[in-house]
């Protein structure tokens, strides 16, 4: 049974993980029709309908921290050879005390030391690129994309990008292009990418300006 190998190998992957940007497994049920699978309970829930309910709450502080706590799950699971394939607000989710973690691993996989995945090339990259496309959600409140049907998505594989808002951060438009790169090659691995963090939250830090990025996200 196809679902019940997917589930499957989703507990497989949760039971091997465990850090603090990673929700937690708990326990899972894998007798049909009762398959479910018990996490920790994020009690803010995801960042998509945190981004909806809010109506723009994200400064730049907060945000960069989003991203870096994001960056440290990634940079685990990268380092386990666990590619996610699913990164997105809804699977980030935070916690009471506004720590965000990385869950759903319904389509992640193991990667094999030759680079494929279930006989296709393919590696972590995919991941990188889909956190730049996070970043910009969390930048413009929108959803990526939203405007292309199932049948034009391609053109995203032909360079397509959404535009970046206006006034933000410029080290931060440089680290959401270089995640998006077209050539995956030259996009960087997440601990560069907490490299570039660090520093631009160091900057922020001292600059005593506390303004939201582009001024208030739409919902």
């Amino acid at each position: 049974m196809d679902i019940l190998k997917e589930f499957s190998q989703e507990i497989f992957i949760m039971r091997k993980i465990w850090h603090k940007n990673v929700v937690q497994f708990i326990w899972a049920c894998r007798q049909p029709p009762n398959l479910c699978i018990v996490t920790e309970f994020m009690s803010r829930g995801s960042i998509y309908n945190f981004l909806l309910k809010q109506k723009g709450a994200f400064k730049l502080p907060t945000l960069l921290k989003v991203a870096a706590d994001v960056s440290k799950g990634m940079n685990y699971l990268h380092q386990n050879n666990i590619i996610h394939r699913d990164l997105k607000t809804a699977n980030l989710l935070m916690d009471e005390h506004g720590a965000v973690k990385v869950g759903d691993f319904g389509v992640a996989r193991v990667q094999a030391q030759t680079g494929v995945i279930e006989h296709r090339p393919i590696d972590h990259k995919a991941d990188v690129f889909s956190f730049g496309i996070m970043l910009w959600e969390l930048l413009s409140g929108e959803i990526p994309y939203a405007h292309l049907t199932p049948a034009a998505i391609g053109v995203v594989q032909q360079g397509l990008r959404p535009r970046i808002p206006e006034h933000v951060h410029p080290k931060l438009v440089e680290l959401v292009e270089k995640c998006w790169q077209q050539d995956s090659t030259q996009r960087p691995d997440f601990s560069e990418i907490l490299d570039i963090l660090k520093c631009l939250t160091k900057e922020v830090r001292h600059d005593r300006e506390d303004k939201s990025i582009g001024g208030f996200l739409p919902a």
